[in-house]
């Protein structure tokens, strides 16, 4: 069954990510543990488990790196994607000299192809939180939401014109495309261990987080629960 996740896709607003590949399991977890006692276990028992729940707690994090997902975000509008860039943690990378990453995107690029007039335009616009500055109400909207569509729409449109004008007059798209906002629609490859994606999902999947990241984070969630679901709950405890 679980090799049969590869390839599922789950709707995010009025985009999709799909679980496009990915390597181990909580097995990979428990014998990453057990490699420093020359142990390998080939099947899961009760012991396992308390071996995943014990890391856990006690936050012993390199085994969870052995787990790595790849998702493909497609239709995800840029200010969703440009707090999904801050996640750090949980990988390591090698450029020259030894450095530490959790995660490694690629996109699409303005400066090698021309942007399509494709927009993220929420469903509702939310209202303001009045006890947090950055946050809005999920289920409080505005009471003219259809004068403010308009508005929003317009917007689009016309950042739209201005960087097709500009590349008609023969400005370079890596200029050209400063114009776009940040509700245009991106296209990225993301890579993360197990416990890059975990600490991803504990910042975002929160009542302060914007409501549009919440929902990206847990159709990551749920793509990754079938994989390794003891791993991710203890991991998950052991921000508690």
């Amino acid at each position: 069954m679980i090799n049969q996740l590869k390839g599922t896709t789950i709707k995010v607003d009025d985009g999709q990510v799909t679980l496009t590949d990915y390597m181990g399991s909580d097995l990979s977890v428990v014998n990453a543990a057990r490699v420093s006692f020359g142990k390998h276990k080939s099947e899961m028992d009760d012991k396992d488990v308390k071996l995943i729940n014990y890391l856990g707690a006690h936050k012993h994090m390199s085994p969870f790196r052995h787990v790595i997902f790849t998702f493909t975000l497609e239709g995800v509008s840029e200010v969703v994607c440009r707090q999904l860039y801050k996640h750090q943690v949980g990988c390591a990378y090698t450029s020259g000299e030894f450095k530490e990453a959790a995660t490694t995107w690629n996109e699409i690029s303005g400066r090698y192809v021309k942007l399509e007039p494709e927009f993220h335009v929420p469903t509702n616009f939310r209202k303001q939180s009045k006890n947090n500055k950055q946050a809005s109400v999920e289920g409080e909207n505005v009471d003219s939401e259809d004068a403010v569509r308009a508005i929003y729409l317009d917007a689009m449109e016309h950042s739209f014109a201005a960087y097709k004008k500009l590349l008609d007059l023969g400005v370079c798209g890596e200029q050209a495309r400063m114009v776009m906002p940040l509700s245009f629609k991106n296209s990225l490859i993301w890579t993360a261990s197990l416990e890059a994606t975990i600490n991803f999902i504990k910042l975002r999947d929160h009542e302060g987080a914007q409501l549009e990241i919440r929902n990206l984070a847990r159709a990551v969630k749920k793509l990754i629960e079938p994989i390794c679901p003891h791993s991710i709950e203890a991991l998950l405890k052991s921000s508690k």
